[in-house]
């Protein structure tokens, strides 16, 4: 990979060893390990010294040469650029070890090359089933499955309600572990070769637990667990690189003997940053399966830089949300990190184009740079949203520099992405509760976050609760259709209104859409202490929150006209005024109906009549006369004293 300069000096060589112990060093720790997978699989052929070597210098590295290979394809290093340093070890004649510099293409005047973006997944996925069953292992496609795959024996079932690109890292997984010889180290050499094959191909990594390597290191060799580790690491580059070759050979036998797809044009990659000539994105004849894949990159890539983020960790703290963080709630949080186009070299440098980039709207073209790209998405804490079957369709980034003036900032329209049409949160809990017992709409993407932590007491009574949030905009009829697609007969809808002027204009909006819910109750909570539910649950803890909520819980129609008669009369109601008994009547009367639809008359009567300092019955006579006719409410008619 690299060629023989002159020797270095001794003491060049002696800090460079020096900084290859530090990198081995690197790797006792979860965020070293996963570094060293990460540029391991930026740069196929490299020996484990190399990559621990850039791991450690220059880890967003992409491609790497010596200034004479620079020279020789016609490209200039900048000056004042410093290069990494590489050992290249003796060659036959019994030399001693050199260094050797190399310079990263960010530190040249060219661009990335370009390289071929998996734009279908579904050739992948059929090249690694075909070299499993060369391997012996039979992969069949298969319903109902509660996880992504299910291994036994020489049989691999992979979930058929899943998208390819999440279950085909766990048949990479096993395929690794077919390869590998066997021994105790097989299980983090096939883990880690997933990892790596998954990055290259845009697939989504399988969830292996591992401990730390320092854990697993000591337990493969307690004598010398950092040889143990660089052991292994050397395994696993071997195994990537041998399978990558596979990959890459069946995958380039299937495309000389398919027709050539139609599909959109790709821009050329230009000088940095990368440049289009048009740059408008086409939803309507983008490759979907792309967005998707690129999407799921993405969200990687986020993932990846959220144990870094102070700034995100500390907003999560305030918001009671810390444990989102974590891998089990199913949430994917990830942060986008400050500057222009580190996503975008990322993912061109996995092999997505710049137009399956400006279609998946994870970049944009620059109106001042002559069409330059860069990332949409800077300096933000980044929630996915899914698609109903599972996939990644956009995003919503919370901006964390304090400096923007959107503080949520959503994916925009794409083929598949329509902020109407989806909610945050609602596929990864369906796939983790299924049918749930009720489900809860909030505001935003912390709400949901932070009532999911609080109603997960619930689920000690057998309640279980999707929480879920507009990506926003205001509930829309869309919406409410996904979610009653999802319900069982008796699941309850639950509404939930943030304390301010916003959640009252909130529930104006989310209200003739919500009393038409076709299952079980239809009812109204909120905060009251607090202006939302991330702000209860980070002052008074996930239990006290669910007392606070559940306290608050009033059907829905019984909220609407508190909410309608506080509109109609602002500074009190007159009950010897004919004209305000008159529209008291009138601003009942439709919720009154709803809360005939649901059962909750009585309920509805006691409250807008202690609102108007008046007796139930006459607001009821009120009401039927208002209607002119006789009593509209089934059943015997209301008490009256």
């Amino acid at each position: 990979m690299t060629t023989r300069t002159h020797p270095g000096s001794r003491t060049m060589v002696h800090a460079t060893m020096l900084t290859l112990r530090l990198a081995v060093a690197d790797l006792a720790s979860t965020q070293g390990w996963t570094r060293l997978l990460d540029v391991a699989a930026r740069h196929p052929g490299r020996s484990v010294n190399d990559v621990l070597l850039i791991a450690r210098q220059c880890p967003d590295a992409t491609e790497l040469a010596t200034y004479d290979q620079w020279r020789a394809r016609g490209v200039h290093v900048r000056r004042g650029e410093r290069g990494l340093a590489l050992l290249q070890p003796p060659d036959d004649t019994g030399g001693a070890v050199d260094v050797v510099k190399v310079f990263d293409i960010t530190q040249t005047n060219a661009a990335p090359s370009p390289r071929q973006p998996t734009h279908d997944l579904v050739p992948v996925v059929a090249a690694l089933a075909a070299l499993a069953g060369r391997a012996g292992l039979t992969v069949k496609l298969r319903q109902g499955l509660p996880a992504a795959a299910h291994a036994d024996g020489d049989r691999l079932d992979l979930a058929a309600n899943l998208p390819i690109s999440a279950t085909a890292g766990h048949l990479v997984h096993h395929l690794a572990q077919r390869m590998l010889p066997p021994g105790p180290a097989r299980h983090v050499q096939a883990a880690g070769t997933a990892q790596i094959i998954a990055r290259r191909f845009g697939l989504q990594p399988p969830d292996v637990a591992l401990p730390e390597p320092r854990r697993w290191a000591e337990t493969l060799h307690p004598a010398a667990p950092d040889q143990a580790v660089v052991d292994c690491a050397a395994a696993i580059i071997s195994a990537a690189d041998h399978l990558t070759g596979r990959l890459r050979h069946a995958l380039h036998r299937a495309a000389a003997t398919a027709p050539t797809p139609s599909g959109p044009a790709r821009i050329p990659a230009q000088r940095r940053p990368d440049r289009a000539a048009a740059v408008t994105p086409d939803a309507q004849t983008a490759d979907r399966t792309a967005l998707y894949a690129a999407n799921a990159a993405a969200a990687a890539f986020f993932t990846a830089h959220l144990p870094a983020s102070r700034a995100a960790a500390a907003y999560l703290r305030s918001r009671g949300i810390a444990t989102a963080a974590d891998d089990e709630g199913g949430w994917q949080l990830g942060v986008a990190p400050p500057g222009g186009d580190a996503l975008l070299r990322h993912l061109r440098a996995l092999g997505f184009s710049a137009r399956v980039l400006l279609d998946a709207g994870l970049v944009a073209a620059s109106r001042l740079h002559d069409g330059g790209l860069y990332d949409l998405f800077r300096d933000r804490l980044m929630f996915p949203i899914h698609a109903p079957d599972g996939q990644i369709a956009g995003f919503t980034g919370r901006d964390l520099s304090g400096r923007s003036r959107a503080k949520f900032y959503n994916t925009p329209a794409t083929a598949v992405f329509r902020k109407s049409e989806l909610l945050h949160g609602l596929a990864p809990q369906l796939r983790q509760h299924g049918v749930p017992s009720q489900f809860v709409v909030v505001e935003g993407p912390t709400d949901a976050i932070a009532a999911q932590l609080a109603y997960a007491g619930l689920a000690r009574d057998g309640v279980t609760t999707v929480t879920v949030a507009p990506c926003g905009t205001a509930f829309t009829a869309a919406q409410l259709a996904l979610l009653a697609a999802n319900a069982g007969p008796d699941t309850s809808l639950i509404m939930s209104f943030d304390a301010d002027d916003a959640g009252a204009r909130a529930l104006d909006r989310a209200y003739p859409l919500a009393v038409t819910w076709p299952h079980g109750r239809v009812l109204g909570t909120g905060p009251a202490a607090c202006k939302d539910i991330a702000a209860l649950l980070a002052a008074r803890g996930a239990d006290e929150a669910l007392l606070d909520l559940l306290a608050a819980e009033r059907p829905l129609p019984l909220l609407g006209a508190e909410r309608a008669l506080a509109t109609a009369f602002p500074e009190g109601f007159h009950a010897d005024w004919p004209e305000a008994r008159v529209r008291a009547n009138r601003t009942v009367a439709p919720y009154l109906l709803d809360a005939v639809r649901h059962g909750d008359v009585d309920l509805l009567l006691q409250s807008a009549a202690a609102q108007l300092g008046i007796a139930p019955h006459e607001l009821s006579q009120g009401v039927v006369q208002h209607f002119g006719a006789t009593n509209p409410f089934p059943g015997p008619a209301p008490h009256r004293p």
